[in-house]
């Protein structure tokens, strides 16, 4: 009998480790990824980061049953995986390219097409996917022909796409891309839509706002191995020291005057500002350092208290494994 946490399961991998290999000079060959443990659920979006964006490719290619794998189990929707490798299962929408379009359509010409197989009217049909199109920030692409569109955007109107479809499980694959402000709003309104309708999205990407921004959760890949996994609310919190960013002309002045002030934190000049982070054993309170700061009679010309942030959290979590980004 199949109980309810298998039903909201969507993603199992246990001990799963890849069947290439990476070569190393004066090392022993080590495989790609190592003991891979990972569960998705129904209705989560989760973003999948690391040290090497082929690591991250490579992870996405098995869940979406185009690699195969050495050892270890993975298991998608409860439906286990296919012997036979490099087809796409009817369950999951995989977008490793944005080169699946028609480059003579124009964006909503593409996503009727897409829609075809829809039971509603023409009309109502077109009503819709216009009005999304809208919602997410993409009207002025409607009407635009896909060839003149840029890779990042055609991946976008393709995960439109994918969110109409049957598919249970969406696999945006491209940490190679480069997405823009506007697109990383676009695609967290989609990964709304997506969650409303009880899919599930994965998406590769180096880009912590997007994470941060489009997900519910975090993956976080280094060396072939998971480091980090669970909400990304949480990991935010967890990892991510910086309590006060301080912005001001005389920033080699300002660091020193703080170091004395703040003797039990840390200063650090970046980018043009002064982030103060706090030891990992202590409490954050940022308060108390805006307390001490006002109280020592030296005001920056700015303060902002930081809103935890992705970046800073990878950051330290890197920083804490020895990593670099």
């Amino acid at each position: 009998m199949v109980n309810s946490a298998m039903l909201q399961r969507v993603v199992l991998m246990e001990n799963l480790s890849s069947a290439e290999y990476l070569l190393r000079e004066g090392e022993s060959p080590q495989r790609v990824l190592k003991d891979i443990n990972l569960q998705i659920n129904k209705a989560e979006i989760w973003g999948i980061i690391g040290t090497s964006g082929f690591e991250i490719k490579l992870l996405l290619e098995i869940m979406a049953n185009i690699r195969s794998y050495e050892s270890g189990r993975c298991v998608l929707i409860e439906r286990g995986m296919m012997r036979l490798k490099r087809v796409i299962l009817k369950h999951i929408f995989y977008i490793g390219n944005s080169d699946m379009l028609y480059n003579t359509m124009n964006v909503l010409e593409f996503l009727m097409l897409a829609t075809a197989k829809w039971k509603i009217d023409v009309v109502e049909r077109q009503e819709q996917i216009f009005e999304l199109i809208i919602k997410v920030g993409l009207g002025h692409l409607s009407l635009t022909s896909i060839g003149l569109l840029t890779r990042e955007e055609k991946a976008v109107v393709t995960l439109v796409a994918a969110a109409y479809s049957d598919a249970q499980m969406i696999v945006f694959n491209l940490p190679e891309y480069e997405f823009d402000s506007i697109l990383i709003e676009a695609i967290a309104d989609i990964a709304d839509f997506i969650k409303e309708q009880e899919k599930t999205l994965i998406v590769a990407t180096p880009i912590c706002t997007l994470i941060e921004k489009a997900c519910t959760h975090i993956a976080v890949l280094a060396e072939g191995r998971l480091i980090h996994q669970g909400l990304v609310e949480d990991f935010r919190y967890q990892y991510d020291n910086v309590e006060i960013i301080i912005k001001d002309e005389d920033l080699k002045g300002t660091k020193e005057a703080l170091r004395g002030i703040l003797s039990n934190h840390q200063v650090v000049a970046e980018d043009n500002r002064l982030l103060i982070k706090r030891e990992a054993s202590l409490p954050s309170d940022p308060e108390m350092i805006y307390k001490k700061i006002i109280e020592s009679g030296y005001i920056p010309q700015s303060m902002e208290k930081n809103g935890k942030t992705v970046e800073y959290a990878l950051e330290e979590l890197m920083r804490q494994y020895d990593l670099s980004e």
